[in-house]
């Protein structure tokens, strides 16, 4: 069916300039076919009378060009018409992963290739009903201006209608869709046309064949003889293959971004990520959140509170640009595990923390309970008959407290945190191609984050490239969890960064492999800090191999090493005892570093040999532990929030609240004063505390509560409060 007008009353919108974004309260209802179209009605005029103001749905690519350049948009006509009969400003989603099968049956070259040789195959998925999943190559020129033909379409089409405000255009990208747990044989894509421009990359990257030669150990003679590497243990290659990867998919963003400028600038628009939290997102198979975020006037991420290291990576990205819980999953379920009931203490306990984040806004998944495949019969804030649940109610109540204050939380967005934690991208892909898995990695960072949490030091993430660029500016410490593999130009800023006042904790093997250079380093820490800091790793190896009481290791090794492990046995574990000279005991795991240098501080020795130490260098410290604190954590956090503790300590950096059973977070005015506090009690157990803040204070959920400054609150086990000053 062809484009048809809007009715007479809707009228294109005549302002110049966009307007700041809103504060967003609704929640995501059409993913055709379902909700059905019998219930249409009735759930807006529902979404209405509870307080929401933003609804989304999805435009399909499959869905809406069935037949190629003929475009269906009756239900997202109807739906839209409806949508502003009821105040409810509408999101459109576009959903590009979800081909039409005309476009296969002209470009049967567009189809992804996997690391196995095999074409990727396009099936229905759970989250893409329609089939064509995951869509065709981002590079195949046709399959691409087939894409942005079908979103010119759609931008012209719903830009006159007074009902839209946003558009998201992309829903949670990633690199490897189907199978998101990295695996070889399954890593996307391997198209003649990935290759070609792979090529391209390279040319960009290195310049002349001879560097590309000295860093690949290569004698290429011919850039037409480069190959994309199956294998990672060369390393530098498959490095070099997974960030081409990420550029790729950054692209995409930049031009789905762009369109919607050029056809519709009047409208808020953004993409929203699933945060890179390594489990599941990770650079392997997944995208640099921080360098998609740089073409968004606003951002989102898919959120829960209980995830604090994706909730950091996520608002981080933004880099202080209004941020959208973009899908909030608080009702989760499947067909096997039906949706938890949630109360009002679970609704504020989700919610009002992200607040303390800096979120600006939540879109809920979804609103009515999907009805086909195995998400149903979850994720609804409603029945699936369309009744209420006790949920419904809850965020009603949310909504109508927390929208009258949205203009003064937008004054009070939360600025850079003094702690950051670094996400080496280049780092990350390493680790894969050491290990063949993230779990370690994904450990050690989650235990930093959580326990930064718990001790009320604020931090957010630091990306690759803000720190090559240096970028630090209200950053006081930062944090290098396993971070074996590093650049030149971030040891330069590393090395400026600490010098000048800064504070780094960092785990063993710091730049052990070079990534500039794609070379196993001389010396740990490489690329030069050992020189720069006078400071040096005297001699590694694993746990594994430490002499100890408790013997008996289980290591998933590979070829070689697993043969030598069987051959002379492990007499090592995991996991080995530390006691810092505090008295705190703890565990270090996996590596084990004997650190030396001029003037070193020793914190912690393993049978003798310095493990854990303190460097000053210039005006700064490095706190440089010979092993890794944050996966070792998994066994217990006293050692390494001790550690933390000391090294924040020493960079100047206070608390928000001195407790680590209640984390708190101000949110305060561009003059500085605090206007809110955040309050999560994270024990299962009433705590007091004081609020050490000037004025006097009310709660927004619990209205009764008054407090003045030094005034004992209570805070119930396992809850969330918002205070705001009046």
């Amino acid at each position: 069916m062809k484009d048809k007008a809007f009715s007479a009353t809707a009228k294109r919108r005549t302002a110049t300039k966009q307007p700041p974004p809103p504060f967003i309260y609704g929640a995501q209802y059409y993913r055709a076919p379902t909700p059905d179209p019998e219930n249409w009605g009735n759930d807006l005029r529902r979404m209405h009378e509870l307080g929401f103001n933003t609804i989304k749905f999805w435009v399909q690519w499959r869905w809406s060009e069935r037949r190629e350049g003929v475009y269906y948009w009756d239900d997202l006509d109807r739906l839209m018409n409806l949508a502003g009969q009821n105040g409810l400003q509408v999101t459109l989603n576009t959903i590009l992963d979800v081909a039409p099968a005309w476009l296969f049956e002209k470009y049967p070259d567009a189809i992804m290739v996997e690391g196995s040789g095999h074409p990727c195959r396009l099936s229905p998925n759970v989250c893409r009903q329609l089939g064509g999943y995951p869509g065709p190559c981002y590079y195949h020129p046709g399959a691409l201006a087939a894409r942005q033909r079908f979103m010119t379409a759609a931008i012209r089409h719903f830009a006159p209608h007074p009902a839209l405000a946003m558009w998201d255009v992309w829903n949670e990208p990633e690199n490897n869709l189907v199978t998101r747990t990295p695996a070889l044989a399954t890593l996307l894509c391997y198209c003649p046309e990935c290759q070609r421009q792979f090529r391209h990359y390279l040319q960009q990257r290195y310049g002349t064949l001879a560097a590309l030669n000295l860093a690949w150990g290569r004698c290429y003679s011919d850039w037409q003889e480069t190959e994309a590497p199956t294998d990672p243990d060369t390393i530098g290659d498959f490095l070099d293959w997974r960030e081409f990867h990420l550029d790729k998919l950054t692209a995409e963003a930049e031009w789905r971004l762009a369109i919607v400028k050029q056809y519709d600038p009047t409208r808020v628009r953004y993409l929203h990520v699933v945060a890179n939290a390594v489990n599941c997102f990770n650079a392997v198979t997944g995208v640099d959140d921080f360098e998609l975020a740089k073409s968004c006037p606003v951002f989102g991420s898919t959120m829960c509170s209980g995830d604090v290291l994706a909730c950091a990576q996520a608002v981080s990205a933004a880099r202080g640009k209004v941020f959208y819980n973009a899908e909030c999953h608080i009702n989760y379920g499947e067909t096997g595990m039906h949706p938890r009931v949630v109360d009002r203490t679970l609704f504020l306990k989700e919610l009002v923390p992200q607040l303390g984040w800096g979120v600006y806004g939540f879109l809920f998944w979804q609103f009515r309970p999907e009805t086909l495949g195995t998400e149903g019969p979850a994720w609804g804030l409603i029945r699936p008959d369309g009744s209420d649940r006790p949920i419904t109610r809850v965020a009603e109540m949310f909504g109508r407290r927390i929208l009258p204050l949205s203009k003064k939380l937008a004054a009070c967005r939360p600025g850079v945190p003094p702690v950051g934690i670094w996400r080496g991208r280049r780092n990350e892909i390493f680790h894969f191609v050491a290990d063949r898995q993230l779990n370690t990695l994904a450990t050690g960072l989650r235990n930093y984050a959580e326990t930064l949490y718990s001790l009320n030091l604020p931090f957010g993430a630091v990306g690759t490239r803000q720190l090559a660029e240096g970028n630090l500016a209200g950053v006081k410490m930062l944090v290098l969890v396993d971070p074996y593999c590093l650049e030149e130009a971030e040891a330069r800023t590393l090395d400026a960064f600490v010098r000048n006042g800064g504070v780094i904790v960092t785990e063993a093997h710091l730049g052990a492999y070079n990534g500039t250079t794609c070379r196993h380093s001389r010396r740990t820490p490489g690329c030069g800090l050992a020189e720069f800091w006078k400071l040096y790793e005297a001699e590694t190896t694993s746990a594994y191999h430490l002499p100890l009481a408790n013997a008996g290791a289980v290591y998933d090794a590979r070829g070689d090493v697993a043969k030598a492990l069987s051959a002379t046995g492990a007499a090592g574990a995991e996991y080995f005892p530390l006691t810092d000279c505090y008295g705190t005991s703890g565990w270090g795991a996996r590596r084990f570093a004997v650190l030396a240098g001029d003037n070193l501080t020793v914190e912690a020795e393993f049978q003798g040999q310095p493990c854990m130490a303190v460097q000053t260098v210039g005006k700064g410290k490095v706190f440089y532990a010979g092993t890794l604190l944050g996966y070792a954590a998994s066994r217990g956090r006293a050692l390494l929030k001790a550690w933390l503790g000391r090294a924040a300590q020493s960079a100047g950096i206070v608390r928000t609240a001195v407790t680590d059973a209640v984390h708190v977070d101000i949110l305060r005015d561009p003059q500085g004063e605090a206007q809110f506090a955040v309050l999560f009690n994270l024990t299962e157990k009433a705590q007091t505390l004081s609020l050490a803040l000037p004025g006097t204070w009310r709660g927004v959920f619990d209205e009764q509560v008054v407090v003045t400054a030094e005034q004992e609150l209570v805070i119930g086990a396992s809850t969330s409060e918002l205070y705001v000053r009046i």
